[in-house]
């Protein structure tokens, strides 16, 4: 018989269930709820209306993901991490073969089904960097670093730049927060703040565009600048209350482009006001506040990295985009935790709360 049986998934000998976790399982069940009608009011009246249905599936297959990883035994993911974070790097060489969509090589598609290795790696990456810092092995750290470098170059020549830049954020702060490989992680630093005008240089054209655009709003309003300007007067004209949903202005008449993905922020903000935006942030707080306390009351190495990891993965997410949102950060790719249109994303981040809220109910035996 299989060793990892239903049986051992539903629960370990040396794993038993200490309490519900449901202020994280709540805050993710609404963030999700949110999420769609948001999408589906995004896309209304417009060449993109029904994607909803579709980001709907994305939901439900997110859901299973996230209830299957809390009652996945963490032998099963520490034992499997490393195989997948190896998998995810040939799918990253795979998709560099694949068909262009609008310019970029991102996608890998299975069937009716398409999925995006660079937003899976983001969860490989917590999981196995978290299981390599947690070992007393520095060749493996070593190479698991090296690894890592490669995907982000990988990565950017999809070309993807804001996610190799999450990648490389992530391996620093939890390369930062062990304490150790300080030369490496200091060297690594002057390196790419040295390398960082060459890199500006070798930018797509619509990528510096966005950054110029940022420094000059004012002489790029018409162009580089144009979504962040349409997302603030969207944002500006939901007041306190907001317009009510489905009867937002500029959402209804397609003044905001890409409002069911990076700027999903803008139509909550125009349709729920000031008070919708806050219940947002106060629901993304909670997230950050639990995946905090799980990080300070562990014991155990692998689940402290993978915490303060995936916290910073959210904030990061999180400020980056409604940075973008209120014009005080350049625009950017980066998807809004949950609540941006995108299957890859959704299920990434659902699958990363399932494994935290795992590591919150569980309390494992002494004798483990």
């Amino acid at each position: 018989m299989n060793s990892f049986s239903i049986t051992n998934l539903i629960g370990e000998r040396k794993e038993r269930i200490k309490k519900l976790e449901l202020i994280l399982v709540i805050a993710y069940v609404l963030l999700a709820i949110i999420g769609f009608l948001s999408v589906k009011s995004a896309v209304i009246n417009s060449s993109l209306e029904g994607i909803e249905n579709q980001q709907l599936m994305w939901i439900i297959i997110g859901f299973v993901f996230f209830v299957v990883s809390i009652f996945t035994p963490e032998r099963f993911i520490k034992k499997y991490t490393p195989i997948l974070f190896y998998l995810v790097i040939l799918s990253l060489v795979l998709v560099l073969f694949t068909t262009p969509v609008s310019g970029a090589k991102r996608w890998i598609r299975l069937g009716p089904i398409g999925f995006q290795p660079s937003e899976i790696f983001k969860l490989v990456l917590l999981l196995y960097l978290s299981y390599v810092l947690s070992q007393n092995d520095n060749k493996r750290f070593y190479f698991a670093s090296m690894m890592i470098f490669l995907s982000t170059a990988l990565i950017y020549k999809e070309p993807d730049f804001s996610t190799s830049i999450i990648v490389l954020f992530t391996w620093f702060v939890l390369v930062f927060v062990s304490g150790r490989f300080e030369k490496l992680w200091q060297y690594s630093l002057g390196l790419a703040l040295i390398a960082s005008p060459i890199i500006f240089y070798n930018l797509q054209e619509y990528q510096k565009g966005r950054i110029i655009g940022f420094l000059s709003p004012q002489a790029y309003s018409l162009s580089y600048y144009y979504n962040t300007a349409q997302a603030i007067k969207a944002i500006g004209s939901g007041g306190l209350l907001g317009e009510g949903y489905m009867n937002g202005y500029m959402n209804l008449s397609g003044f905001v482009p890409e409002s069911h993905t990076d700027f999903i922020f803008s139509v909550i903000g125009e349709e729920f006001g000031f008070l919708g935006a806050t219940l947002i942030l106060m629901l993304y707080s909670t997230i950050l506040w639990r995946l905090y306390e799980g990080y300070k009351k562990s014991d155990d190495l692998f689940w402290k990295y993978f915490y303060i990891g995936s916290a910073f993965l959210f904030f990061f997410h999180i400020f980056q985009n409604i940075g973008m949102n209120l014009g005080i950060l350049p625009v950017t790719g980066i998807p809004l935790p949950l609540l941006s249109n995108g299957g890859s994303s959704f299920v990434t981040f659902s699958i990363i709360l399932g494994i935290a809220t795992k590591g919150l109910m569980v309390e494992k035996n002494i004798t483990r």
